[in-house]
């Protein structure tokens, strides 16, 4: 290896964006700086992500850059990477996941504390993906999700500001951050049932293919048990022919022993929301299985658990 090379991170300007570019400065056995680039999601902040994210709404500008060797490194939050990556790039590591749970925060003055679904009947939530909305129909019907964009911090400020009853954001955000959630209530969705988008919590550092030099430096950061589990819950995303345009989550660990455990959920066209848990090893026979499963018509799963909302565990 050049002693001398310096690698340049390419990353959003974003508060947790940064975060997640040092985080991978700090760790990486070489010299590195960063390098912040603007993306059509931060440009465009009055458009919906439904059918965005597909089309790199995050991270085409970023791909762009790194494909002309401007920069060596990408960082991105795994769930807003598109399944299939451009010619030329490949994941140089996969970092060990954070919770890949959703965090609910309501404002005071709407909380519910006596409801399964803390948050009073007619309650405005803010939110901005299909996955969310579909989930808030099955477990909160009474409840109405409205548009929501911009970064964590912006978005826990419009909802202390009254803006909207109550967010459902990614707690992954809020760990890195350790942002102050008061005076909204926070109460950890469970992932079991609150099924999360693919990849979610986790992050993917992308490269060149070619850059064999980085791929060694890049070795030690990668966590292959939570590569196995997002490369699974990215290859139903593909099975399913889902994405930003359609409702859908995955969610895999993987044991000691080799096993997966498996939660999948999608949305009906009649908007009914259907869910499966599988175990095994073989990722291909899981992803059959799986596709099978929910390809047939059935009933849709159950409505809310009574311990699907549970007050959160402290971050900051």
């Amino acid at each position: 290896m050049s002693k001398t090379r310096t690698f340049v991170i390419g990353s959003r300007g974003s508060e947790l964006a940064l975060w997640q570019a040092n985080w991978v400065k700090g760790n990486l056995r070489a010299q590195a700086e960063i390098r912040q680039i603007r993306t059509s999601g931060d440009r465009f902040l009055d458009v919906p992500l439904q059918g965005q994210l597909d089309k790199g709404f995050f991270t085409k500008e970023i791909e762009e850059e790194l494909l002309a060797g401007r920069i060596d490194i990408a960082v991105h939050s795994l769930k807003d990477l598109p399944a299939t990556l451009p010619q030329g790039l490949t994941l140089g590591a996969v970092l060990k996941r954070s919770t890949v749970s959703d965090i609910l925060l309501v404002h005071p003055r709407a909380v519910s504390p006596g409801d399964s679904f803390p948050v009073k009947p007619g309650s405005v939530v803010g939110t901005s993906s299909l996955r969310r909305q579909a989930l808030l129909r099955h477990f909160a019907p009474n409840l109405t999700s409205v548009f929501l964009r911009g970064n964590v911090t912006t978005r826990l400020e419009k909802c202390k500001r009254g803006d909207y009853d109550a967010i459902i954001v990614a707690r992954a955000g809020l760990d890195r951050l350790r942002l102050n959630p008061d005076p909204l209530l926070a109460y950890d969705l469970s992932p079991d049932g609150w099924l999360s988008a693919p990849g979610q919590g986790a992050l993917a550092v992308e490269v060149r293919a070619d850059d064999q030099e980085l791929i060694e430096q890049l070795a030690s950061l990668d966590h292959v048990p939570t590569r196995q589990c997002v490369e699974l819950e990215r290859g139903l995303l593909v099975s399913f022919g889902a994405g930003c345009s359609a409702p859908f989550s995955a969610w895999a660990e993987l044991d000691g022993e080799g096993t997966f455990s498996v939660h999948v959920g999608v949305a009906e066209e009649s908007g009914a929301w259907r869910s499966l848990f599988l175990r095994g090893n073989d990722p291909n026979q899981l992803i059959e299985m799986a596709r099978q499963r929910l390809g047939e018509v059935g009933t849709p799963t159950a409505g809310v658990r009574k311990d699907i909302c549970r007050p959160a565990r402290p971050w900051y």
